[in-house]
């Protein structure tokens, strides 16, 4: 499961990546410019970087975010994380997000209502689909999925048609998350829908930011090729929203073939793996649960991080086998994901907490590897006493503490910042 959730939110950023090249080219344009492009390198009307993605991966990680926030009821979170990002001064906001920020007065679905009159009911955009994958990620029940799916598309786009594109992806999500092939799902979901007649053959539209246009194009994609690569280079050649079909198309694909199965050179490129990473982690552990439930926690989760670490310490000087060592790995492990959850985002000190759990989680993660590679005792002990270090400053922030770094932490940190991370 977390080889295809990872897989999905990695397919997305990918698409996005490098259609973020293309985005409103023509695909005579792109031919003449790039030739083919067919590998991250950033640039085009927004000016990226290579591996910077845009809105549609910005406001996938809002939604994912506000669904773990509260879970049982995400919607006033998830426009909390969009408020956030709206005010981070973002390259791209889409014509009807744009127009549904200037309309909110603390009623998202009065504001899309009030969008859709301002834009002359103009609203059936793909803002809502292109961000729709974390509900499928966060639950598992049909009918849950297809609420949520809904409801937050009704936050920013009024229009039905939006919402409609966002149950049939989450459907065919769900279906591939449960193991199904891609192709017999497209055919069983879009059977007696607008989209039926898009598969076999090329769109009789451009491939632009209409909803509807936008979801034929994705179906068009991948019911016609083999591979991950096929789909989110060919969606990215075709230019004009190139950014958010290849990113909802590269989410498909990513959910069927899996995380390890993507190419590594593109999961590298991209700047944000190690957020997707993270919500990749957090959504194995919160899936199906309460999330408010969790967050009530957090002494309890900083507490026994510490007390497992202190145990897999010993473990480790005592030199077990490996197979010992799992289960306190794996506790650990799922501490790290559930203290993210009890993170609140209006929480002044939350930046800084942010900050220090990204620390306690790239340390669980390195002492990880060091197990998976044999590497020699004395290394795993080094970085253990840095993941106590790690866990001692949380508690240090949790009661209002500023916690301090020695001169040799500091000189290390930085010695660490210049050697890459890849897969």
């Amino acid at each position: 499961m977390l080889d295809k959730i990872k897989g999905g939110l990695f397919g997305l950023a990918i698409g996005d990546a490098l259609g973020g090249t293309t985005e409103f080219m023509t695909k005579e344009e792109i031919k003449e410019k790039y030739g083919s492009v067919n590998e991250i390198i950033g640039g085009g009307y927004w000016g990226l970087k290579p591996g910077e993605t845009t809105d549609d991966t910005a406001m996938t990680v809002a939604v994912a975010l506000g669904i773990m926030a509260n879970s049982n009821h995400p919607i006033e979170e998830i426009g909390k994380r969009f408020l956030r990002w709206q005010n981070s001064d973002p390259k791209d906001i889409g014509v009807t997000i744009r127009t549904v920020f200037e309309n909110y007065n603390g009623d998202w679905f009065k504001a899309a209502e009030e969008a859709h009159h301002n834009l002359n009911g103009l609203s059936a955009g793909n803002g809502s689909l292109m961000r729709c994958l974390p509900v499928v990620l966060a639950y598992s029940d049909k009918k849950k999925i297809n609420e949520m799916a809904t409801l937050q598309s009704k936050m920013t786009h009024f229009d039905d048609l939006a919402a409609e594109a966002c149950v049939i992806y989450s459907n065919i999500a769900l279906r591939l998350l449960e193991g199904e092939e891609l192709r017999t799902v497209i055919l069983k979901e879009t059977k007696n829908t607008r989209y039926a007649s898009s598969l076999y053959e090329e769109p009789d539209c451009p491939p632009d930011g209409y909803v509807v246009h936008t979801m034929k194009w994705v179906l068009h994609w991948l019911f016609t090729s083999n591979t991950f690569e096929e789909v989110v280079v060919g969606a990215t050649n075709m230019g004009n929203d190139s950014d958010t079909i290849a990113a909802i198309a590269g989410s498909l694909k990513g959910l069927e073939v899996g995380f390890n199965s993507l190419p590594l050179i593109l999961k590298n490129k991209l700047l944000g793996r190690n957020e997707l990473r993270e919500l990749a982690n957090v959504f194995i552990e919160i899936r199906d649960k309460d999330t408010l439930l969790i967050q009530g926690n957090t002494q309890t989760y900083i507490s026994d991080l510490e007390d497992q670490t202190n145990k897999l310490i010993k473990l480790n000087d005592q030199r077990v086998s490996y197979k010992e060592l799992v289960m306190v790995i794996e506790s650990i492990k799922k501490n790290v994901y559930l203290l993210r959850i009890t993170l609140q985002v209006d929480d002044e000190e939350y930046e800084k907490k942010l900050v220090t759990w990204m620390m306690i989680e790239n340390r669980y993660r390195r002492s990880r590897r060091l197990f998976d590679l044999g590497a020699p005792l004395i290394i795993i002990k080094h970085e253990l006493d840095w993941l106590l270090t790690m866990i001692d400053h949380m508690n240090k922030r949790l009661q209002g503490i500023e916690p301090q770094f020695t001169e040799d932490q500091l000189e290390e940190f930085e010695m660490e910042a210049s050697i890459p991370e890849i897969y």
